[in-house]
């Protein structure tokens, strides 16, 4: 069951990626041009995700949400695309449902072994992993074969860069995770208590 609290953190998390995405994240292809070149600012991307996935706790669909939100917010954006290209959103929507159903499968293995740090980097690479995919996936299919080739080489390139941003970013997320829960657990444990 949705309780308010998930809800309320499924839009902060997108309107903060969201003003990352708008003041950050998309500055690579604006000022270069070059498609991919935004995965050089993923660092903030990969903190917004691990801590949404570990805020989840294993809950199902609401890291669906969130990246659901974030799309339609980055619509006129240049991240994952042109501005007002929908069907350039369309494939971090379905990243972000293979990322939730996947990850959300084995939270309990990861949570009970005391490995969430693990879990919220596999989680940060398997999105990470999957939408670039499907964006390949959608340039393949629905643009000119340039942008196709263009985005893959940039992206390959910019590989290492992104598994280092990722596993700091996920590891920062981790912690910023752990000091807002624990203020959120004490005040759930003095209503229940």
């Amino acid at each position: 069951m949705w309780k308010s609290r998930d809800l309320a953190l499924v839009i902060l998390l997108s309107v903060v990626s969201f003003l990352y995405t708008v003041f950050v994240g998309q500055l690579g292809n604006l000022i270069t041009g070059v498609l991919g070149l935004n995965y050089i600012f993923i660092f903030g991307h990969a903190i917004f995700i691990s801590f949404g996935f570990l805020m989840y706790e294993g809950r199902r669909w609401r890291f669906l949400l969130q990246t659901t939100l974030v799309a339609l917010l980055t619509i006129p954006t240049y991240m994952s695309g042109m501005p007002f290209d929908v069907l350039a959103r369309i494939p971090m929507i379905i990243g972000a449902f293979f990322s939730d159903l996947i990850l959300n499968s084995v939270y309990a293995v990861f949570r009970k072994r005391n490995r969430l740090v693990l879990w919220g980097t596999l989680a940060v690479f398997v999105f990470l992993i999957f939408t670039p995919f499907f964006v390949a996936m959608n340039m393949f299919l629905f643009y000119a074969p340039e942008v196709f080739t263009m985005y893959v080489t940039v992206y390959f390139l910019l590989l290492p860069v992104t598994i280092v941003e990722v596993v700091v970013g996920s590891i920062v997320g981790y912690k910023i995770c752990k000091r807002v829960k624990k203020p959120l657990d004490v005040f759930s444990d003095s209503k229940t208590g």
